[in-house]
């Protein structure tokens, strides 16, 4: 099992992993929204994700009864990218920090982008941390990552 996540993200392909300082920092909350409900679990925001995250063959949709924070979303998509610290883009392996992180979620997270992708790629990252994944060979040697549809995860 795996507790980091290959995505595709931003016109490329980034890994979204969560070590502790990572972790720490979601559960701090964003900067600008710390407030009386800081610190707040990953746990119970995952619990708040995967509440309105349903999967069609058409992608990630938005099935009611969510009460997930944009605010942790971005800092969920962030805290994954600098903890990843690494994507391919166009072929080229590309490092990932800090400032590449928040231009990446500023530029592609909501509101740049329709709020139910962010909430997809953070249930991902949430869900690579706690429950783990399993990494399956492609015939052409390259990993791919398979992850439990959220509706169908274990309550």
């Amino acid at each position: 099992m795996e507790t980091a996540v290959d995505l595709d993200f931003a016109g490329g392909r980034y890994r979204f992993w969560l070590p502790l300082p990572q972790v720490v920092a979601i559960e701090r909350g964003p900067a600008a929204h710390r407030h009386e409900g800081y610190p707040r679990s990953i746990f119970a925001m995952y619990d708040a994700i995967s509440a309105g995250l349903g999967i069609t063959d058409d992608g990630a949709v938005y099935v009611g009864g969510a009460t997930a924070l944009v605010g942790d979303i971005r800092n969920i998509i962030m805290q994954g990218l600098i903890g990843g610290a690494s994507g391919l883009v166009d072929g080229d392996e590309i490092e990932v920090g800090p400032q590449t992180a928040g231009e990446l979620v500023t530029a592609n997270v909501y509101p740049a982008r329709p709020l139910i992708e962010g909430m997809h790629i953070a249930w991902a990252i949430l869900n690579a941390a706690i429950n783990g994944v399993v990494l399956k060979k492609k015939q052409s040697a390259e990993s791919e990552v398979e992850t439990p549809n959220p509706s169908e995860k274990d309550r």
